[in-house]
């Protein structure tokens, strides 16, 4: 066809998409003449929808049909279809964690309670300053109950196949990667920890930190290598040694994770948009003054919090953050072989 006789293009949209953008105008409209040529095209969207598809019949062609932003070549007439889909389900913070699919909507400070579907334990969740989903009290998944161990998958804990087989082995030695359920009598200088958990405490409160009224439940303490679903036992992975990277996988419920640490982690830049305020922090957050577990001991209950972070730190050691009574520090580290806290952040 002439490239200057105009073309008409038939507009489909279906699955919440409200509207095609072609060469920079937006139409709602069923057709739209064109000239012959092309065009860079986009979608717009109702609110809690996103971009699926594109699809395109007759003398007019895409570069891409699964790109949001692509471009058609008009050189007859056709049909343009633009398919949405939905990109959240929860205008409020309920259901189970494993399913929380948030829209944007939901404003930072709201608060919900979630349900871990492998336990049914109910968690008090918040979307925070930072603009993220946290959970707000201590994971307390119990690994040491094995119908709680053996329920765990990768439908619904982010950790692999791998790793949940190995973490629910039990009855190995420091020979091997893995260990039973039981965080013992560990010795403080070795980096080599297995994966025990302790969770006689998992029901107990202590206060919160910064005199904040009211307790927390303690949850369960785990070492690094049960945080880490058993991902990472020695070293990073299944090798001996020391670590030298990141967990990517942990105990936290499927479409969540562990959060990072150090000067660049999540801890710290949810501590820098409470204005690096430790009053306003540790009460967005909630932590409880849960001490840790050493050596067979829980230790500095009612003074000290101590949570996890992802991220290595050197050696045998990570990240994690730490909640005194009366100050924050977002960015220390531990040895793999302490018992401390988890918290999950959204994926």
């Amino acid at each position: 066809a002439a490239s200057n006789v105009k073309q008409t293009i038939y507009l489909s949209r279906s699955g919440g998409a409200s509207g095609i953008n072609i060469g920079g105008t937006n139409y709602t409209e069923s057709s739209v003449s064109l000239n012959c040529g092309s065009y860079s095209i986009s979608g717009n969207y109702s609110s809690g929808y996103e971009f699926s598809s594109w699809a395109i019949s007759g003398s007019a062609s895409l570069s891409s049909t699964s790109s949001a932003t692509t471009t058609m070549t008009v050189s007859g007439s056709g049909t343009l279809t633009l398919a949405g889909k939905q990109s959240c389900v929860h205008t409020t913070i309920t259901g189970t964690m494993q399913d929380f699919k948030p829209c944007s909507s939901i404003a930072n400070g709201t608060t919900g309670t979630l349900t871990d579907s492998r336990d049914g334990t109910s968690y008090t969740v918040g979307k925070l300053a930072d603009g993220k989903f946290w959970l707000l009290d201590n994971l307390a998944l119990d690994l040491t109950n094995s119908t709680v161990l053996n329920a765990l998958s990768t439908s619904n804990t982010n950790a692999s196949a791998a790793s949940l087989t190995s973490l629910r082995s039990g009855n190995r030695t420091a020979g091997n990667q893995y260990a039973n359920g039981s965080l013992g009598n560990l010795t403080s200088g070795n980096s080599n920890s297995v994966a025990r958990v302790n969770a006689n405490y998992k029901d107990q409160t202590q206060p919160l930190a910064m005199g904040q009224s009211g307790t927390g439940k303690i949850g369960v303490y785990y070492n690094f290598c049960a945080a880490s679903a058993g991902s990472y036992c020695y070293g990073k992975g299944t090798s001996e040694g020391s670590p030298s990277g990141n967990a990517t996988e942990d105990i936290c419920p499927k479409g969540w994770r562990m959060p990072t640490g150090g000067s660049k982690g999540e801890y710290q830049a949810l501590y820098a948009a409470y204005s690096s305020n430790n009053a306003a922090f540790v009460n967005a957050l909630r932590t409880p003054l849960s001490g840790s577990f050493l050596n067979g001991s829980a230790i500095d209950q009612g003074s000290e919090g101590n949570v996890w972070s992802s991220t290595y730190y050197y050696s045998s050691s990570v990240y994690y953050l730490l909640v005194y009574s009366s100050n924050v520090s977002p960015r220390n580290n531990a040895g793999r072989h302490n018992g401390l806290s988890v918290r999950c952040v959204l994926q």
